[in-house]
């Protein structure tokens, strides 16, 4: 029955545009591979017949201890495996998906499966990832940019309407009045357009990839120091490694980052300095987001996760907190398997530590 499996795979084999392979794991060889697998590798099927070490040498540098962790769990779990890995071709990435099991027969062990180019596809989901991501931090930015204009013409128009009513001139009054009206209105949709776009981005069900971390913080990082607020504020970056992988759903994972960003901001005078942090650890990376603002009171502590309406306070410069923003955090941190905590001093600052699993 193996022989006559091993026989219709071929068959499917030669017919597909995605790879097929048989691996013999004693000898360290392929009994087959179809055009479509030399295709995707950019090489000749009896080069690869010949020599299998060609297509280990073109794995991605950043890679090939990933890819030998692969292969070891490939041949200690009897379950099949889904991995991705990037291809190094002349300075020109290639993403591939391979789908292997391994079959035992006659005594000898085999790793069977597929191979599909999923270049395109990568990084086209990447660049949707970033366009997400940035125009998170965006709204973001625009609300902080937005609503201390909008405040101080409501406070000037409020200091006006009281000179206004000892004269008595109605229709001054009347629009000042409509002036608040609209500061008012405005810093609301302001906020709710934040709200709205962060829950809805948050209900979608998280889908993890093989994600280098530092590369996603020191972009969220950057475009923070290039906004306005990076004039008001200091933004500090500082991994432990040049590159730090783990699979996470980096949009939402950046949702968190960029939202305890947000928080500090709030919580921080004018030349505070917020600062984010990416350690790996042996079986975990350690991300913390830090400032040296006004710090969280006892009191606030307890609920902080739990949307207390007595863990609400406005911001430094009147910045509305509604409250659901640490509950999605934590969600999203728990979809992770991960921990979320933090460490506050009134008067010293904040820092929040998020442990993820390897």
């Amino acid at each position: 029955m193996s022989e006559l499996n091993c026989d219709v795979f071929c068959r499917l084999g030669d017919r597909s545009k995605d790879g097929y392979f048989i691996f013999k794991v004693r000898e360290k060889q392929f009994t087959y591979i179809n055009g479509s697998f030399a295709n995707i590798l950019e090489l000749q099927v009896d080069e690869i017949l010949a020599s299998p070490g060609l297509i280990f040498k073109d794995i991605h540098p950043e890679d090939r201890l990933h890819a030998h962790s692969c292969y070891i769990e490939c041949l200690d779990d009897d379950m099949e495996k889904k991995y991705e890995l990037r291809l190094l071709k002349d300075d020109r990435e290639q993403y591939i998906r391979i789908i292997v099991s391994p079959l035992k027969i006659a005594g000898e062990t085999y790793l069977i499966g597929t191979v599909e180019e999923t270049t395109v596809t990568r990084h086209n989901k990447i660049h949707i990832e970033q366009i997400n991501a940035r125009k998170n931090i965006t709204l973001e930015v625009l609300a902080h940019d937005l609503k201390e204009p909008l405040g101080m013409m409501r406070l000037a128009a409020s200091s006006l309407q009281e000179s206004l009513a000892r004269i008595g001139n109605e229709e001054m009054l009347s629009s000042l009045v409509f002036i608040k009206d609209m500061c008012e209105r405005n810093l609301l949709l302001v906020r709710s357009m934040i709200n709205h776009e962060f829950l809805k981005s948050t209900r979608v069900e998280i889908e993890k990839e093989r994600t280098d971390l530092v590369w996603e913080l020191r972009d969220v990082i950057r475009f923070y120091r290039r906004s306005n607020l990076g004039k008001t504020k200091n933004f500090v970056f500082t991994p432990s490694a040049d590159t730090i992988y783990l699979h996470l759903d980096s949009m939402k994972f950046m949702q968190v980052i960029n939202n305890l960003i947000s928080n500090s901001i709030k919580f921080t005078a004018e030349n505070g300095t917020i600062s984010v942090r990416a350690e790996e650890l042996k079986t975990s990376v350690l991300v913390s987001v830090s400032d040296d603002g006004i710090g969280i009171p006892d009191e606030l502590q307890k609920g902080l996760f739990d949307r207390l309406p007595g863990t609400l306070r406005p911001g430094l410069n009147g910045e509305e907190s509604e409250g659901f923003g640490m509950g999605i955090i934590k969600s999203i941190v728990d979809l992770h398997q991960g921990k979320i905590w933090f460490e506050s001093e009134v008067g010293v600052g904040t820092t929040f530590y998020i442990e993820l699993p390897k």
